[in-house]
């Protein structure tokens, strides 16, 4: 754990409030209607993936990380990274559109912001948290991450969706909902976690080169903006996009599911590393332990 990076952390927080706050009450300015909504589906969505990662042997150990852990993981995805994506992604998105690359534009406008931001959130909880001290704690951290960008980007969706229908704003916010639930279920959570993955392999991996580390975590940071790359190409017709969808789909889920079994794994059969948060001083705490 590094206080300077717990430091920056709290700093970070601090200045990415504000901006969940704005994109909130936005959404509440454009439609009431779908904001309430949202708000709701993004409680239950959320409550929902948390308890499923918590069940995991791979969440970090609440006496270390516990709900500050999760608190700062959320906030940096829904509100830091924000923040940092308005500031690199706009001028990009105004680059691409003057030069008529249309095809690229969310590519770029999206994946490249949002995952360094992302990434750069999950490096520095890694070193704020004496408890993460495991590759798959950088995955788990990725995913919340991830969880707090998906639910506070599909909020927005929801509510400016609402307008899509001319009777009922609650028929537009149900759609756009659906589609981001039900049309690649997860993207930000997959995203982040594959480079929280590698972030974790390259801190917590014993005997290994700085080359070693450096290529492990910029791999699988190049795969996870690749993926997102890729899902966000805007092909001139309808069919090429659903193609596009579907090949995206199957290079990215197997690897999801591959990188969470082997990680599942190692954290099971992981007995190398106690934490405790204070010094044993008897072994009486051991058996209270």
């Amino acid at each position: 754990m590094s206080r300077r990076f717990r430091m920056s952390l709290l700093i970070l927080s601090i200045l990415g409030i504000p901006v969940f706050l704005y994109f909130s009450g936005v959404n509440f300015l454009v439609s009431p209607v779908g904001a309430a909504l949202s708000i709701l589906f993004s409680v239950l969505y959320l409550a929902l993936v948390l308890w499923l990662l918590s069940r995991s042997p791979m969440w970090p150990q609440r006496a270390g990380a516990g709900a500050l852990w999760v608190a700062a993981s959320l906030l940096w995805g829904g509100g830091v990274s924000f923040l940092l994506v308005m500031l690199g992604g706009l001028p990009i998105l105004e680059i691409t559109d003057r030069l008529g690359l249309q095809l690229i534009s969310a590519s770029l406008g999206g994946a490249y912001p949002e995952e360094i931001a992302k990434a750069l959130g999950v490096g520095v909880i890694l070193f704020s948290f004496r408890a993460l001290n495991r590759p798959w704690h950088g995955l788990m951290t990725g995913a919340v991450i991830g969880l707090g960008f998906e639910v506070t980007e599909n909020a927005m969706y929801g509510a400016f969706g609402a307008l899509l229908d001319p009777n009922t704003d609650l028929a537009g916010t149900l759609e756009i909902w659906a589609v981001r639930l039900f049309v690649g279920p997860g993207l930000h959570i997959i995203f982040s976690a594959l480079a929280g993955w590698g972030l974790g392999l390259a801190l917590f991996t014993a005997d290994r080169s700085r080359s070693w580390r450096l290529r492990t975590a910029g791999l699988w940071l190049l795969i996870a903006f690749g993926l997102h790359f890729a899902w966000n190409l805007l092909p001139p017709d309808y069919w090429m996009m659903i193609v596009n969808y579907i090949v995206v789909a199957l290079v990215m889920y197997p690897l999801f599911v591959w990188v969470w079994i082997t990680a599942h794994k190692a954290a099971k059969d992981d007995d190398s590393y106690a934490y405790t948060p204070v010094p044993l001083t008897s072994f009486g705490q051991l058996e209270r332990a």
